[in-house]
């Protein structure tokens, strides 16, 4: 009888840590009011029924100061424009294989007020796009679908959270 619950458990284990990998998430997911902060955007894969990631946009959210994106090797990086910011291939051997990770890192400063930022993505591939900009609402159980980044801005002087992953 234990083996079939050893065996359930994996299961359901290895089920949600392929649900988890399914979109793009925020790294670290805490930093404190006020301080110069580094989003890492971490993509792990092509949209569905594609073979490579082209392009990544970022909205800025109300409060997050941008003071530089960072290059990409092989990308081309848009300045800016009404709170957003874009990396595109530069090349179909630049692009994001299909299981390929990449990192895309926004430097900036966050607002002095904790509270919960999000990070609207759109991640364009060679079929189709996946729009993350899903919110989940104070008490709602149910995850979204199509997630956005979040960054939790905590209060000074409580440090940065651990780097815990958290959708």
């Amino acid at each position: 009888m234990q083996f079939p619950l050893r065996c359930l458990a994996a299961a359901a284990t290895l089920c949600a840590a392929a649900a988890a990998s399914g979109h793009v998430v925020l790294s670290p997911d805490g930093a404190t009011a006020g301080s110069a902060h580094d989003a890492v955007f971490s993509v792990g894969h092509a949209c569905k029924g594609a073979r490579v990631t082209t392009a990544l946009s970022v909205q800025l959210p109300e409060g997050f100061r941008l003071i530089e994106a960072l290059p990409r090797p092989g990308w081309t990086l848009t300045a800016p424009q009404a709170g957003e910011v874009r990396w595109t291939a530069g090349s179909p051997a630049a692009a994001l294989g299909g299981g390929e990770k990449g990192e895309f890192v926004v430097r900036g400063v966050l607002p002095a007020t904790p509270g919960t930022l999000y990070f609207p993505v759109r991640q364009v591939c060679d079929v189709g796009q996946a729009d993350w900009v899903q919110v989940s609402g104070p008490g709602d159980a149910a995850r979204p679908d199509m997630p956005a980044a979040r960054l939790e801005v905590l209060p000074p002087g409580g440090g940065d959270r651990p780097q815990a992953h958290r959708h």
